[in-house]
């Protein structure tokens, strides 16, 4: 699960940076207590640990 969001403060004090956001991952079950799922599940998505 991950949750990605936007900065309103930079956004509405007109902050000039492109798309202010932050992504917040969070690993649960066998994807948190399992490194060998974890790699798999990140080597098949793409992302990056």
């Amino acid at each position: 699960m991950a949750t990605d969001a936007e900065y309103a403060c930079m956004t509405l004090r007109g902050v000039q940076a492109t798309t202010p956001s932050t992504l917040t991952p969070t690993l649960l079950g066998v994807l948190c207590s399992d490194a060998r799922s974890r790699n798999e599940f990140f080597l098949l998505t793409g992302a990056t640990a």
